[in-house]
């Protein structure tokens, strides 16, 4: 075996520096994204501690929040059907009073949360803006355990009327205590459960 040359062993050197460069260049690559990777989760982290630390703060409120929502939200004493409906009546009897036409009226889906049980009707109600005003005024209250899901309110610029008219279309829906499952079935449940008996 003869010995490498000057040229020959230059060349060696440097080709094992470039084998050495590129193989750091890589592990260097790697070691980056992995602090990159390590900045974002040190973020989101934080970003949890903090809403930890808030939740922590708020816990006395909370508890006196759900000790007065157990004490207070009503139950169901009727199916989700008949409180779906028992909603409607309410609503309706309340425009019939303040002399506001109802244009459209349909029930929407019930609604199953861990907290609550939801049911909702939807609105079109035309008439006296003052009325309509005053009439959503009265929807809300702590007793109520009502909420106005969406809402749209529009003055009637073809009214014929000299007072000033207005259109809303309003989605309501009422809270009550979370559905354990042992109650009664909806409306329509009771129908195909009285058909397939039938």
């Amino acid at each position: 075996m003869r010995a490498l040359t000057v040229r020959e062993k230059w060349l060696l050197g440097l080709c094992g520096a470039v084998v050495f460069l590129v193989l750091n260049g890589f592990a260097a690559r790697g070691i980056v994204k992995n602090l990159r990777g390590s900045g974002d989760r040190i973020t989101a982290l934080k970003n949890e501690l903090a809403d930890q630390e808030m939740w922590l703060q708020e816990a006395e409120k909370a508890e006196v929040r759900s000790r007065w929502l157990a004490e207070n939200m009503p139950g169901l004493d009727s199916t989700l059907g008949k409180a779906q409906g028992d909603l409607l009546q309410s609503m309706q009897d309340a425009l019939f009073e303040r002399k506001l036409t109802i244009q459209q009226q349909s029930l929407q889906d019930i609604e199953n949360d861990p907290f609550f049980t939801e049911v909702a009707v939807r609105l079109t109600v035309r008439g006296n803006e003052a009325d309509v005003i005053d009439w959503l005024i009265s929807l809300q209250g702590p007793d109520k355990f009502q909420v106005i899901k969406a809402l749209e309110l529009e003055i009637d610029s073809k009214a014929d009327e000299e007072e000033p008219q207005a259109v809303c279309q309003i989605t309501v829906a009422r809270w009550f205590a979370p559905d354990d499952g042992s109650q009664a079935l909806t409306g329509g449940d009771e129908m195909k459960s009285g058909n397939e008996q039938g």
